[in-house]
């Protein structure tokens, strides 16, 4: 049997075959995402001006063992002397946190609407993947720290690609890389499932994303981890697997829990 293209943003490249209750979705998350744009540098600023100041993003909690993590392996491996850049900073919650471990911080995100969040601090606007990005922000700072959660899960294989020749610039020959991403078994449906979504209606932290047009997040596996940052040049210190937190789906309940995968990576020298 063929099943035709879907043309819902949100919907386009979900169709792996599994369990047949994730497929219930989709007529509910074609019907939610109708007139969402398909650029997602769009739906993201959409996504984000929907944010009020009192407003719950997803991935936006504050668990002691992830920062825990965070934290130690930076300290094991990373010249906490060099600024850190925290690419794809959101609202720039998470970024705050860095300023414990370096004398600067500077947080990155594509979206305006979410930098506008961002409290006092360095915020710039920026697409990641923007080529000329790294070396503009090495010019600047010198070789720096990168930390980088929840953002590779997101692009496809050119744009990694694009945002590892910019954090190469950036890390020059003394900075590390901190990574964090989601590896939740199965495809993007069976994770839309797993947090609570329904054909009767889904999380409104979830609700919010679809309805924006935001694309739900790739695996990010080990291979992955070794196509992204390939060795040689890439030098792999560390990694391994662990767990990313989300804000309760439902009020009162329990933090979300996402297998995920942690690396620490130095880049090859480019200058």
């Amino acid at each position: 049997m063929t099943i035709r293209p879907v043309t819902s943003a949100f919907v386009s490249g979900l169709l792996d075959p599994m369990s047949w209750r994730k497929y219930t979705l989709i007529p509910r998350l074609m019907w939610l995402s109708l007139g969402a744009p398909r650029a997602q540098n769009r739906a993201w600023e959409r996504y984000w001006q929907g944010i009020g100041s009192d407003g719950e993003v997803l991935w936006e909690t504050d668990e002691p063992a992830e920062r825990e993590l965070l934290t130690t392996t930076l300290r094991r491996y990373a010249d906490l002397s060099l600024p850190i850049v925290d690419l794809g900073c959101g609202s720039g919650r998470h970024t705050t946190h860095l300023a414990e471990l370096s004398p600067r911080v500077v947080g990155v995100d594509g979206s305006a609407a979410a930098i506008a969040h961002a409290g006092p601090g360095d915020f710039r606007v920026a697409d990641i993947t923007e080529p000329g990005l790294g070396a503009s922000l090495h010019a600047e700072l010198g070789d720096a720290n990168v930390r980088l959660r929840g953002v590779l899960h997101l692009l496809d294989d050119a744009a990694r690609r694009a945002a590892a020749a910019n954090i190469a610039d950036l890390l020059g020959g003394r900075g590390s890389l901190y990574l964090c991403e989601t590896d939740h078994a199965g495809d993007p449906l069976d994770l839309l499932y797993a947090q609570g979504a329904r054909l009767t209606g889904l999380p409104r932290v979830v609700d919010r994303l679809v309805r924006s047009g935001v694309r739900p997040p790739r695996r990010f596996t080990e291979t992955d981890l070794g196509a992204t940052f390939p060795s040689p040049p890439w030098r792999i210190l560390q990694h391994g697997t662990t767990e990313m937190y989300g804000v309760p789906l439902t009020p009162g309940g329990p933090i979300q829990r996402l297998p995920a995968r942690y690396a620490v990576v130095r880049a090859p020298v480019t200058r």
